[in-house]
Order: C-alpha cells, then sequence, then structure tokens
C-alpha cells in the first residue's frame, strides 16, 4: 500500500499506515458492528469475540445499528471517542430508505432516547456541519 500512495503523488508523512486486523462482516446489516471490532481489536480493547456478543446483548443491540448504537459500543470498552454527526437524533430523511422502513417509527424513539441520554451516559456527542 505504501508503495501505492507514493506513486500517486503522496509524499513520504503524507499519510499513515495501521495494522487493523481484518474482520469481514457476516450480513449486509453489519458493517458498523464489524468495523467497530476492528478498531477495538486494534485499540486492544476487545480480546474476544464472546466479549463483543455479550456487551451487543447488554446494550440490546440488534439487526438496526444506528451510529449512536457504535458510540455506546465504543464507550462501553472505554475506547475514547468523540461521535460527531450533522443532527442530534434521527434523520427523517432515513424514514423512506427501505432499510429503515419496517421499523423506521420504533428505531426513531429508540435512537432519539439514545441521543438525549448521550451526556449522561459518558457518551461524547458533538453537533458538527458538514462542509
Amino acid at each position: 500500500m505504501r508503495e501505492e500512495a507514493e506513486g500517486a503523488g503522496a509524499e513520504p508523512g503524507d499519510f499513515v499506515q495501521l495494522k487493523v486486523p481484518i474482520v469481514q462482516q457476516l450480513y449486509h446489516w453489519d458493517c458498523g458492528l464489524a468495523c467497530s471490532r476492528m478498531v477495538l481489536r486494534y485499540l486492544k480493547l476487545l480480546e474476544d469475540d464472546s466479549a463483543f456478543e455479550q456487551a451487543l446483548q447488554e446494550l440490546q443491540l440488534t439487526r438496526s445499528i444506528w451510529t449512536i448504537d457504535l458510540a455506546y459500543l465504543m464507550r462501553h470498552f472505554g475506547a475514547r471517542h468523540r461521535f460527531c454527526t450533522r443532527t442530534l437524533g434521527v434523520d427523517k430523511g432515513y424514514r423512506n430508505q427501505s432499510f429503515y422502513r419496517r421499523h423506521f417509527d420504533a428505531e426513531e424513539s429508540r435512537v432519539n432516547q439514545l441521543f438525549a441520554r448521550a451526556s449522561s451516559c459518558k457518551v461524547l456527542v458533538e453537533k458538527r456541519p458538514w462542509s
């Protein structure tokens, strides 16, 4: 990868290559969970999958995973992070997307509650505009 980046015009020091463990998705809907596993393993905060599975149960995470769920998951494992978002709550634009449509109303309430409790649960959430 270093050769490709340097060959593409990047100067030495313009990039950082990390040895992040690869975790493949198991389903079409678990990309965020797979990425979370990779980050937690890289940070040495996750030693085995049973702890991850237990955390999913404790946090009541199922097939509908929103980014705020991942922020709570990172907090559960002690990963220092800040979740930056352009909306503090559910973006109503997702209502008509096929993945969210079926359970949107129930999920909207759940997700908005997570945002509302974030500060008291020590989950750092910050609203930031996209530029």
